[in-house]
C-alpha cells in the first residue's frame, strides 16, 4: 500500500504499527513502532499513527495536536487518496467524536484497498463503540470477498470475520470461519481475537454447545501470554472462560480466573488495570456473580479503588478516562450502588452521567438518540440496584419502573457500545441471570 514517506525505518515502523495492533500486542509495542514511524515526522500515515496511539492510550491532548497539524498541512496535495482518507477517517473519530463518520470513510478505503486490515479494524472498533454488529460484519466482508480464500490468508483477517458474524446472529457460520482461520495457526501464529471469536460463536449456540466452548478456552489458554497480549485481550479471553463457570454455577472456578487473571490483588492488578477495558471485564464479570449472590463485596472495591483517578473522579476531579466507554459507565454505576453506607460517589458519578449524555446529544455521537438513551439506561440501573433505597413498596414500585425502563430501551441498548455478549448485563437486570444469552 502507497505511502507518503522518505525513510524506510519510517516504513518499518508503520508496518510494525499494523501488526501491533492486529495483534493486540502490549501498548509499549505500539508506542515503539509509532515512534520509529515518526522518524518522518512529515510523513501524513506516520502522524495518523501516532495520533491513533496517542488517543487509544488516553492523550487525547496530543492525539487531537497531531491531527490539526495535519489538516492545516500545505503539502497535503501530494498525499495519496488513501492517506487522505485516513487523515479524514481519524478527524472524525477523534476530534468530531463521531464513530459513524469515521466508520463510513473506513469503509470507502477497504473498499478501494480491501487488503487494509488496519482500517478494517478500525472499522470493526467504531462497529463496537456503537455496538452495531452490521458494520462490524460489513466491513470486514468487503476484505474477505477478496482475499478471504486466499492461501494462506491474510493473518487477522478471521478473527474480525467470525466475530463479525456472530454479531448478526450467524453463529454456526462464524464457528465455521474460525476453523477456517485456526486451520492456518501452523503457518500464521495463533491469533487471540480469533479464539475470542470462536467463544463468542460457541457461547451463543446454547446449553449443548458450553462444554465445547469450555474446552475450547481451557485448551486455548496456554497461548495467551500476559507478557506478548494487550492487557485487555488477555483479560477478556479470560473473562470468556470465567464467564462460562460462572453461568454454569461453578463459583470457585470463576473467582479463581477473577483473582488471578482479570485483578489480582495489590500492584499487578492496580497497574492491569488502568486500561478502561480491564475494569470493564472485572465490572461484568462481578454483576453477573453478585446476581447469583456470590460473595464477592472486597473485590467490588479492589476494582472501583483501582478505577478511582481514571475512569472514576478523584478528590473532586475528573477521572481523565472517564465516560471513555460508555458500558463501562453502566458497569460503575452497578458498582457503586454496591455500598449502601455513603450514596454520593453514586449521585456524584450519576449526575457526570447525565451531563455527558446531554454533551452528545449536541453533537455527531449523540446521533440516532445514543445520547439520550445513554443517560436513560445510566438512571434505571441505578434506580434498580442502588443499595441506599428503604426496603418499601415504593422503593419496590421504583425498581419495577426502572427494569421496564431498561427493558423498552433494549432495541437501543447498542447505544452503550461492545457486544452482544457484553451488554448480556442489561438482560439480567431485567430477567435474571442468563446462560448463553437467553434467561434462565
Amino acid at each position: 500500500l502507497e505511502v507518503t514517506i522518505s525513510s524506510q525505518p519510517s516504513i518499518e515502523g508503520i508496518n510494525a504499527y499494523y501488526e501491533a495492533v492486529l495483534a493486540y500486542k502490549p501498548f509499549p509495542a505500539w508506542s515503539s513502532a509509532a515512534e520509529k514511524a515518526m522518524e518522518d515526522p512529515k510523513s501524513p500515515m506516520a502522524r495518523v499513527l501516532a495520533a491513533d496511539c496517542a488517543f487509544c492510550q488516553g492523550d487525547a491532548a496530543r492525539a487531537k495536536e497531531l491531527l490539526e497539524q495535519l489538516i492545516d498541512d500545505k503539502e497535503k496535495e501530494k498525499w495519496s487518496w488513501r492517506e487522505c482518507k485516513y487523515v479524514e477517517a481519524w478527524r472524525s473519530w477523534v476530534l468530531m467524536s463521531d464513530p459513524v463518520g469515521c466508520y463510513n470513510t473506513l469503509a470507502e478505503v477497504v473498499n478501494r484497498h480491501p487488503t487494509d486490515l488496519f482500517a478494517v479494524k478500525r472499522g470493526h472498533i467504531m462497529g463496537l463503540i456503537l455496538g452495531d454488529g452490521q458494520k462490524m460484519l460489513d466491513i470486514v466482508e468487503t476484505a474477505a470477498n477478496v482475499c478471504g480464500k486466499a492461501v494462506p490468508p491474510p493473518r487477522y483477517l478471521h478473527g474480525m470475520w467470525a466475530f463479525g458474524l456472530e454479531q448478526q446472529g450467524c453463529y454456526k457460520d462464524a464457528e465455521r470461519i474460525a476453523k477456517e482461520g485456526l486451520a492456518f495457526e501452523t503457518t500464521l501464529g495463533p491469533d487471540a481475537w480469533l479464539d475470542h471469536g470462536m467463544a463468542h460463536a460457541l457461547y451463543f449456540q446454547g446449553r449443548d454447545r458450553l462444554e465445547d466452548a469450555e474446552r475450547f478456552l481451557k485448551e486455548r489458554s496456554s497461548t495467551w501470554s500476559k507478557e506478548a497480549l494487550h492487557p485487555f485481550l488477555y483479560t477478556h479471553c479470560w473473562w470468556h472462560l470465567a464467564l462460562l463457570h460462572c453461568e454454569r454455577g461453578n463459583f470457585d472456578d470463576c473467582l479463581a480466573i477473577f483473582d488471578e487473571r482479570l485483578w489480582p490483588e495489590g500492584p499487578a492488578g492496580l497497574e492491569q488495570g488502568k486500561d478502561p477495558q480491564v475494569q470493564l471485564n472485572a465490572l461484568n464479570l462481578l454483576w453477573r456473580l453478585e446476581l447469583r449472590q456470590a460473595s464477592i463485596l472486597p473485590r467490588w472495591q479492589r476494582v472501583l479503588d483501582g478505577c478511582k483517578g481514571l475512569s472514576l473522579p478523584k478528590d473532586g476531579e475528573k477521572g481523565p478516562l472517564q465516560h471513555s466507554d460508555l458500558l463501562l459507565d453502566i458497569l460503575l454505576i452497578r458498582g457503586l450502588c454496591i455500598d449502601a453506607k455513603d450514596s454520593e460517589p453514586l449521585e456524584q458519578f450519576l449526575s457526570a452521567t447525565q451531563a455527558h449524555a446531554q454533551e452528545m446529544a449536541k453533537g455527531a455521537a449523540g446521533a440516532d438518540g445514543r445520547g439520550d438513551a445513554y443517560g436513560a439506561l445510566a438512571r434505571h440501573v441505578a434506580d434498580i440496584f442502588r443499595s441506599d433505597l428503604p426496603d418499601t413498596a415504593d422503593t419496590t414500585e421504583r425498581r419495577a419502573k426502572a427494569r421496564e425502563g431498561v427493558w423498552a430501551l433494549q432495541s437501543q441498548w447498542g447505544c452503550l457500545g461492545g457486544s452482544v455478549e457484553q451488554r448480556g448485563i442489561l438482560l439480567e437486570a431485567v430477567k435474571g441471570p442468563v446462560i448463553c444469552g437467553e434467561p434462565k
